[in-house]
């Protein structure tokens, strides 16, 4: 699954940008995947996705907190979004002028 550049594979677990394997946890991966899949990924997929998880922080939020600071760290050139009451964007970055 390709969006935007970033490669996402479930099985094995991998992530790709710019030719370079990235190591990222198996949930940090599957929460990817998601949103390169469609672009975007609601807050009732991710709290599926948590399903059994440590109940008492929001694995979700934290995922995505990881996952917003990883995609810093590669440039900044993929970002993600939160969009209030829904969930989550994946987006190209604009670039500053």
């Amino acid at each position: 699954m390709e969006r935007f550049g970033l490669i996402v594979q479930r099985d094995p677990g991998a992530v790709y940008w710019k030719g370079i394997r990235y190591h990222r946890p198996p949930g940090e991966v599957e929460t990817l995947y998601h949103l390169v899949r469609r672009g975007r990924v609601s807050h009732l997929t991710l709290a599926m996705l948590t399903v059994g998880e440590d109940a008492e922080t929001d694995v979700a939020k934290v995922r995505i907190c990881r996952l917003r600071r990883w995609l810093r760290s590669l440039g900044g050139e993929v970002t993600i979004s939160t969009e209030r009451g829904w969930g989550y964007v994946l987006e190209q970055a604009r670039p500053l002028n």
